[in-house]
């Protein structure tokens, strides 16, 4: 029996009962406790079975049924050496995840204006969501014709030049995970509708740098999206130039590209 294993507990059950009377009605007990579990990262770098059961007032077996779920959404992992538990890559990320889609949102506000202001377009920030882009912030241009805010919209990300750009970052395993099957969806008849379809749209992409979409995600849009990085080099968001596809001829792209890609590296360089 190793020291943690020794360790003096008193009766699970009674502290079970002591825990869920302080509680209140309504909660779901197993996502409660799962929640309060993780909820000890916030005062310790690591934890242990006995030292969970102990603060919870759950038994052994009920924690190490908790961790071997959470170890498996990699949201907590055991050091094989002292068997303690810290928080895992999914949870690192999904913190990381909220507190860059704060900062980068009130970050980019300056350059999304200062981009629209030089392309007389609408501007766009987006970050990916699975497969789906989520619109964050949105700069309209002033002409007559333009394309709208997007603010809240949530579009395909294969269809989208922000969405390209997000992708173009994916492993191939990773791809495969996030599109187990060969057929996609395709919002319009230019977008891509096979996985195959998609890699070459990727490998554009990460031959130039930037993506282009041509009204793949709406009829009469074209846009041209780039990569905003944090400082590990890990693409944390999308800056996308959009237009009426009537205005989006070659030199439009060409120059919107320029553009596009010079903002979004001096948001990179303000990142780190």
């Amino acid at each position: 029996m190793n020291a943690e294993e020794a360790e003096t507990l008193e009766p699970a059950g009674e502290r079970e009962s002591e825990s869920a009377a302080s509680r209140p009605a309504g909660l779901i007990g197993a996502v409660d406790n799962v929640l309060r579990l993780l909820r000890l990262f916030e005062e310790h770098q690591v934890v242990r079975v006995n030292q969970i059961s102990r603060d919870m007032g759950l038994s052994r077996s009920t924690v190490h049924r908790l961790l071997s779920t959470l170890g498996y959404h990699e949201f907590v992992e055991q050091d094989t050496h002292s068997r303690a538990y810290r928080p895992g890559p999914a949870l690192v990320d999904i913190g990381l995840s909220v507190v860059r889609n704060m900062d980068i949102r009130s970050m980019a506000r300056s350059s999304l204006v200062r981009l629209r202001d030089e392309t007389d377009e609408t501007v766009h920030l987006a970050t990916r969501r699975g497969t789906r882009m989520l619109y964050i912030d949105s700069v309209e241009s002033e002409q007559t014709v333009r394309v709208s805010s997007r603010i809240g919209w949530s579009l395909p990300a294969h269809a989208t030049a922000a969405g390209k750009v997000m992708l173009a970052e994916l492993s191939e395993e990773q791809l495969i995970a996030l599109y187990p099957c060969e057929q996609l969806d395709a919002p319009t008849e230019r977008a891509p509708a096979t996985r195959t379809a998609l890699r070459d749209h990727l490998d554009t992409v990460r031959g130039c740098g930037y993506a282009v979409n041509h009204a793949e995600s709406e009829d009469d849009v074209s846009a041209v999206g780039a990569a905003i990085r944090d400082r590990t080099g890990r693409a944390i968001a999308a800056l996308v130039t959009t237009a009426p596809k009537s205005r989006a001829d070659e030199a439009w792209l060409a120059a919107t590209a320029r553009a596009t890609l010079r903002v979004a590296s001096e948001l990179t360089a303000r990142t780190g």
